[in-house]
């Protein structure tokens, strides 16, 4: 089942019921960075704060639709302090563009010109202490990202990914990446990699040489052949398609998320759908999906790349009408 909500997010997830979701998938509209046209849309408010407050306000309503087991990820972009910035309007056309005339002014801030906001930090800190349990700060390094024209600091190459859970215990499917290339020569020759030699220095110390093949055993319980422990720096290139906005949500991304934390045949939700990634990416894992999306013109969009892709017949609903919590 794919469904798309056309509207605000914050009304749109009173529709779910309770305790319905199994994971949140979503990446929300950067502050003050992109006017998309539309009345109502995130990420236009007078302040950091008040973005910050609107988002709590959705992700409060996101504790009533989770599963007590559920999980969240949540991608966020940091902006600079930048007095006499402009918006970037969007567009529905390939290419965006600024619109000087209706560009506006960003608004002043306490900050000082040219600091970094630091607005996921703030984010993911407002969650933690209205109980959210933060278990990854995942950096999403961007190795074709796009160069920047200042040539007093370094260019930004990564965004993150906050990882939430609403219980210490949760659904998590452990995800595994390729073995350092020494880990494997190591294992190949039944030895110790040089980065555990501690366990026979320190832990044999003393002991019988007989121990040895205790820790050489407890050694080989770690490893799999599937590989070693996902880490929390993830490599993935960032890639256009014609039609869609240019935050789009790279496959790989949401294939990570989706595939750890939502069951098969779960419910996977995205707040801010886009350009419908996450929705495909779902379907394609055998995991269910609903969107919210207030843009009409994203929405034909995701619904041409899930339908094409899949053969899905997407529901797209309009109404105001709250499920039945029964």
């Amino acid at each position: 089942m794919i469904e798309i909500l056309h509207g605000d997010a914050l009304e749109k997830i009173k529709l779910l019921k309770d305790k319905s979701v199994d994971c949140i998938v979503t990446s929300p509209p950067y502050w003050q960075l992109r006017d998309y046209g539309v009345a109502g849309q995130l990420g236009l408010e007078d302040s950091v704060e008040e973005y910050i407050e609107k988002l709590i306000e959705i992700f409060n309503e996101c504790w009533r639709v989770l599963k007590e087991t559920g999980t969240v990820f949540i991608n966020m972009g940091d902006t600079y302090s930048n007095v006499n910035s402009k918006f970037i309007s969007g567009s529905n056309n390939k290419n965006y563009y600024i619109d000087n005339q209706k560009a506006k002014t960003r608004r002043k801030s306490d900050i000082r010109r040219k600091s970094k906001m630091m607005i996921p930090e703030r984010f993911a800190i407002a969650m933690i202490e209205r109980g959210w349990i933060l278990r990854n700060e995942i950096i999403w390094h961007k190795p074709n990202v796009v160069p920047e024209a200042v040539q007093d600091r370094f260019t930004n190459d990564f965004e993150k990914i906050y990882f939430f859970t609403k219980n210490k215990k949760y659904f998590f499917e452990k995800q595994y990446e390729p073995y350092a290339e020494r880990t494997l020569n190591a294992l190949k020759n039944g030895i110790i990699p040089n980065s555990h030699k501690y366990l026979e220095q320190e832990y044999m110390k003393n002991k019988p040489k007989s121990r040895m093949r205790n820790v050489k055993k407890d050694w080989l319980t770690v490893v799999s052949e599937k590989g070693r422990n996902m880490r929390t720096v993830w490599k993935i290139a960032t890639k256009g398609i014609p039609e869609a906005h240019f935050a789009t949500f790279p496959d790989e991304l949401a294939r990570r998320c989706i595939l750890a934390g939502c069951p098969e045949n779960g419910i996977v939700l995205d707040l801010f759908l886009g350009s419908g990634t996450t929705l495909k990416v779902a379907k394609r894992l055998n995991r269910n999906g609903i969107g919210i999306e207030l843009n009409q013109e994203y929405i034909q969009i995701a619904k041409k790349r899930v339908g094409n892709d899949l053969f899905n017949e997407i529901q797209v609903r309009t109404d105001n009408l709250r499920r039945n919590n029964g």
